[in-house]
């Protein structure tokens, strides 16, 4: 399997929203359709999505924005891994192409995300992002990670 990390495309809106739709619910996957296509709007600040991909098949998407109140945070969301292809670093991927992204794009910010109790741990050891606040009944991380 070559795996390849490349900017989401029009055509693959309903591939990646589907990847939601596994991992949680057709809700989810009906909300995340349209702020995938929010990349090709009008919007002056457009999210930036990428997809896994081995051949054309999608394995899984991640994306981020840039904040409207501090031009200097990112929010990174949306990292879908298909469930046959998790725990096998396409999260990793994903999540390393979107910082180097922002990287690119300033030479200091501030990164948030959130995460789930198991997934918080990675971000941490892998990434270094630090847990700044718990919030919710399941006790989600809210992580920041200086660039």
């Amino acid at each position: 399997m070559k795996i390849q990390v490349s900017p989401l495309k029009k055509r693959e809106i309903g591939k990646a929203s589907n990847i939601v739709g596994k991992n949680y619910s057709r809700q989810y996957q009906r909300l995340a359709t349209p702020e995938l296509k929010e990349m090709f709007g009008k919007s002056n600040n457009k999210p930036t999505y990428f997809v896994a991909k081995d051949k054309e098949k999608i394995l899984g998407f991640a994306g981020y924005i840039q904040s409207w109140m501090d031009y200097d945070a990112y929010e990174i969301f949306w990292v879908n891994v298909l469930p046959e292809h998790q725990k096998q670093g396409i999260g990793k991927m994903l999540v390393t192409k979107i910082i180097a992204d922002i990287k690119k794009r300033k030479k200091d910010g501030l990164i948030i995300l959130s995460a789930s109790i198991p997934n918080s741990k990675y971000y941490a050891d892998y990434f270094k992002f630090k847990t700044v606040a718990l919030f919710g009944k399941k006790k989600q991380h809210l992580m920041t990670l200086a660039i």
